[in-house]
């Protein structure tokens, strides 16, 4: 699997959720020698399910329909459910593409890229 570079995301799906640090406990230089305390502090298990919550699934689909939905030739369609494996949701017919990439252009999660072998 190959997972999508950020410029390659369309972030107008998601919105924009600040990311939870983890506190962080500052020694001073008289007090680094010796001392054996975490100074990064784990999140709490809210927390922890709160930043998980932001994962956008770069690279993979994400079931949105969007590229099925808009393709204007209807070569673009999903997957049989017995037939799916991690990752492959839609299936693209390379006799009815066109190449006008409008399905690369709705997908949010850039899993297609699309242009008939470009």
């Amino acid at each position: 699997m190959e997972i999508v570079p950020a410029d390659e995301l369309f972030l107008g799906h998601w919105t924009y959720d600040a990311r939870r640090r983890r506190k962080e406990k500052h020694i001073g230089p008289d007090a680094v020698l010796g001392h054996f305390e975490e100074r990064i502090h784990g999140l709490s298990e809210e927390e922890a399910q709160q930043e998980a919550d932001r994962c956008m699934s770069c690279g993979m689909c994400v079931e949105c329909d969007n590229c099925v939905i808009y393709c204007p030739q209807d070569a673009i369609h999903r997957v049989p459910k017995d037939k799916r494996t991690m990752g492959r949701y839609v299936e693209t017919d390379y006799n009815k593409c066109i190449g006008c990439h409008i399905c690369q252009d709705v997908c949010p999660s850039g899993y297609i890229q699309m242009g008939l072998g470009e």
